[in-house]
């Protein structure tokens, strides 16, 4: 059979990171891979094509049309099944995602004959070989009208095979983060042991946490041709042992590459010699989600971290020059003193590179919270992108609320002074950055307009 996968470009409302980074389609290139030795297979980056979706469904002229995003593509999905089906009413339209997974009845829909809500990798081939038998389909798949019903869902499991990247061969020069130019994915492990309230990503795994072995790790880190390798786990710095026998191995394998990973601000803190030494095996970023400077906020998050935490953890950063993507998430009852404290403690703390997030109480988090605060419906799946303010804040206005994120961001990676740190990227990275930058201020401002 011909298999076509397609991964949707954000919708036009979506305020996203995508203006400043684009790395490969990973769970579609795993599950292409589980399948390419008894299919034909295509894999379609709609955020790299200028040819909307229906061109390539043409051309390939698939018998399965494979479709995967998180909240925000929920209706582009639908979208693409419907173009889908409208071009040939016998093809099979199969979606998945994250948000899927957890929220499969928000896409239930007629244009959608196959929803993967457990275990794709283990799913996705029977699912295949079903629909090509016209058999009964495997658990852990609905289809259409089909509700999902948890006493008879298969238990997790958490294989993770070497992908094809061969089969995005002709997107991956256009793949980045920010400054990491050519990056691909590795994960290394499945959920986070820590209990935020907020963080939706430990609930895709029930709350479980799994580990890699790491000998499976380096043999597909040795087998990516990319020198800069963004490690795609929640949190990468979880155990002390884990970290250093990581470290252990590439040198042992003499793997010389660049890293981009998450980790806590605590297990930054109190490990600065680790940090060091992971810095020497080519770690050059740390995604920290600080989320507060401020202790009653952090406490409220269940974070486990304090101010004093997160600010041991820059001195780290700082002292062995490793950048940090800072993440922080502003409260709907901040005032414009709160703006003001947060953005000059982390211009203090040299942040220069920051994602601020509206605090947003996503489906299935342990946020306790009224839906009929909000003052965005969740059918309005292409503005949870944790960009838009989703509560009404309760010191200013909306408008001046948006014009306070934007001066937050404008204050923190627009200061002159450190302007002169990405003076050691090429000219071509500076303006592509830049270049994001004023879209997504672009965004803003239009939101903002849109408010008046």
């Amino acid at each position: 059979m011909r298999i076509l996968f397609l991964r949707p470009s954000p919708p036009e409302e979506t305020i996203g990171l995508q203006h400043v980074m684009i790395v490969e389609p990973l769970e579609l290139e795993i599950l292409a891979t589980l399948v390419e030795k008894e299919h034909e297979i295509k894999i379609i980056d709609l955020i790299l094509e200028k040819k909307a979706a229906e061109y390539f469904i043409k051309e390939f002229n698939p018998d399965i049309v494979c479709v995967t995003g998180y909240i925000t593509h929920i209706n582009k999905i639908i979208d693409i099944c419907k173009k889908a089906k409208e071009l040939n009413p016998l093809v099979k339209t199969v979606v998945g995602g994250v948000y899927i997974e957890k929220m499969p009845e928000n896409i239930d829909h007629p244009a959608v004959d196959f929803r993967v809500i457990r275990n794709a990798v283990d799913v996705f081939p029977k699912l295949i070989n079903a629909i090509e038998t016209n058999t009964d389909i495997p658990d852990g798949v609905l289809k259409k009208g089909q509700k999902v019903k948890d006493d008879e869902l298969p238990a997790y499991t958490f294989n993770f095979p070497i992908p094809n990247r061969l089969t995005t061969k002709k997107y991956r020069k256009q793949y980045f983060y920010v400054f990491h130019n050519r990056v691909a994915l590795l994960k290394t492990s499945f959920g986070c042991p820590f209990p935020c309230t907020f963080c939706f990503c430990r609930k895709i795994t029930d709350e479980n946490y799994v580990e890699r072995p790491l000998p499976k790790v380096i043999e597909e880190l040795k087998d990516i041709r990319e020198k800069e390798i963004y490690i795609i786990d929640d949190n990468f710095l979880v155990s002390e042992k884990r970290v250093s026998s990581f470290l252990k191995l590439l040198q042992e394998n003499n793997i010389k590459k660049k890293y981009l990973i998450y980790g806590r601000a605590d297990f930054i803190a109190t490990h600065p010699d680790l940090m060091r030494k992971f810095k020497e095996q080519g770690l050059r970023t740390v995604i920290v989600g600080f989320e507060s400077f401020n202790d009653t906020e952090l406490m409220s998050f269940h974070k486990k971290t304090t101010a004093h935490i997160n600010e041991a953890a820059m001195e780290v950063l700082n002292k062995n020059k490793i950048d940090c993507y800072a993440s922080v998430i502003v409260m709907p009852e901040w005032n414009k003193d709160d703006f003001k404290r947060a953005t000059q403690k982390m211009i203090q703390l040299g942040i220069r590179f920051l994602n601020i997030q509206p605090l947003a109480p996503l489906e299935k988090t342990d946020i306790d919270f009224d839906d009929k605060n909000l003052i965005i419906p969740r059918t309005e799946f292409e503005k949870w992108d944790l960009a838009h303010v989703v509560i009404s804040p309760t010191k200013m206005s909306l408008q001046d609320y948006y014009h306070q994120i934007l001066h937050m961001y404008e204050r923190v990676l627009f200061r002159p002074g450190d302007l002169m740190h990405h003076l050691k990227y090429s000219p071509a990275m500076q303006f592509r950055l830049l270049w994001g930058a004023a879209k997504v201020r672009n965004q803003y401002i239009k939101k903002i307009k849109c408010l008046k």
